[in-house]
């Protein structure tokens, strides 16, 4: 496990990472034609997402590795989490986003970040990252998070979705956007929410898939409910509909994420 911690690989995708981030949001910030061809509800998000890359994600990836390379070990679930997240932002930029001057950037970092979080979780020492954990804590509180965070999401999602389809007409703020589909529909409801439920599950059975990815999970969560919550910010300060009680109710959210992974790997030696 040390070679994770401290390994080339990981300072190599978390730099390669950051430059390519960073390159692509200050571009977004920058040139004001980049999100031109997008509806505006759309390119204000996309804005948005940018300055949360610049403001969050960097800042995550970078003191994450940091941590790593002391011998932190709960910093991995943290970069993993972040890699997550940005395999995840980046799959919206390249298949969401018009063509622009940074559409291999985008690609770059969609594959970086793919690679990243495989070649690191296939170098993982699973009985070894099991004996961090203390076996005779409960793990129900986190498992449960999990499940109902996926229940959560996806009763959200099909608020949306069900209404519309029984129309036969499409999602309000998909009209908005002026997207064909949600990117962040077909990613939750096909992947992401599965994915939670199943890591639940291996959790309460104390599975060593269940002790990699449920923290990793749970960090990619508080990543996702700050973004939520922020994007939502971003719109209201430039007009557009949202609300502020969902905006509290992310925040919320987010400090549970927060709090529940610190309890889950509190007892993790360093």
């Amino acid at each position: 496990m040390e070679t994770i911690l401290h390994g080339k690989r990981t300072l190599f995708f978390t730099v390669a990472l950051a430059v390519l981030i960073s390159v692509t949001s200050v571009g977004g910030l920058s040139l004001g034609t980049l999100y031109v061809r997008e509806a505006p509800d759309w390119a204000i998000q996309c804005i948005g997402q940018d300055i949360i890359d610049l403001a969050l994600l960097v800042p995550t990836l970078l003191i994450s590795l940091l941590c790593m390379r002391r011998g932190m070990k709960p910093a991995l679930f943290v970069w993993l989490g972040a890699t997550i997240y940005t395999g995840y932002t980046f799959f919206i930029y390249s298949f969401s986003v018009h063509f622009n001057q940074f559409f291999l950037v985008y690609c770059a970092v969609l594959g970086l970040s793919v690679y990243a979080t495989i070649t690191t979780i296939v170098a993982t020492d699973l009985q070894a990252l099991t004996g961090w954990f203390d076996e005779q804590r409960s793990l129900r509180l986190a498992s449960t998070f999990l499940f109902m965070l996926a229940v959560l999401f996806c009763l959200l999602w099909l608020e949306e979705i069900v209404p519309a389809t029984l129309r036969n007409d499409i999602p309000l703020p998909l009209k908005n956007a002026g997207l064909p589909t949600n990117p962040v529909h077909v990613l939750d409801l096909s992947l992401l929410l599965p994915g939670f439920i199943i890591v639940s599950v291996l959790l309460r059975k104390k599975h060593p898939y269940g002790y990699l990815f449920a923290p990793v999970f749970i960090a990619f969560a508080a990543l996702m409910d700050v973004t939520i919550g922020a994007l939502m910010v971003i719109m209201a300060l430039k007009g557009l509909p949202a609300s502020i009680p969902m905006v509290g109710a992310f925040a919320v959210l987010a400090v549970i994420s927060v709090l529940i992974f610190a309890g889950l790997v509190k007892r993790t030696p360093d």
